[in-house]
């Protein structure tokens, strides 16, 4: 049984979902767990990266609750397959990746933010979670042009 402050709701537990995976299979924390190769020097990024990783945790346990909240159950899925083709490569690689796919995620959460709209605290959150990816991507492609 919920507790007395939980909501079913269907949509917002399915859109939570597509944002708990986005967040906690991303290439950022595949990457910090297969460490691809890299020059010396490139302490920056990899502490960019594991700051990255580190939020992407944190939002994942907070989405995760939220879906409990609603009456769900939290479905991370697995990483995509199409990561364990990247392992040989550069950590200039996976940073490029990692920027590009960023982007990709703050527009589709701008999306899922919108269908959040009618439940301020997981529209709340959604917005949260762009406004950091956001930061994020910024550093990081300031340190891909030092690169």
């Amino acid at each position: 049984m919920l507790p007395k402050t939980s909501k079913r709701s269907p949509l917002v537990v399915s859109v939570l979902n597509r944002l708990l995976q986005t967040l906690s299979r991303s290439l950022a924390l595949y990457v910090e767990e297969v460490r691809p190769w890299s020059l010396a020097g490139h302490e920056a990024v990899w502490t960019a990266i594991g700051r990255l990783a580190a939020d992407g945790r944190m939002y994942s346990q907070r989405v995760a609750e939220a879906i409990i909240e609603h009456g769900g159950q939290p479905n991370p899925g697995p990483y995509p397959l199409e990561f364990a083709t990247l392992n040989d490569l550069s950590l200039e690689f996976f940073l490029r990746e990692i920027i590009d796919r960023l982007k990709r995620d703050q527009k589709m959460i701008s999306q899922w933010a919108s269908e959040l709209a009618r439940v301020p605290a997981a529209c709340g959150l959604a917005e949260e979670i762009y406004g950091n990816l956001r930061g994020h991507t910024e550093l990081l492609e300031r340190l891909a042009a030092e690169l």
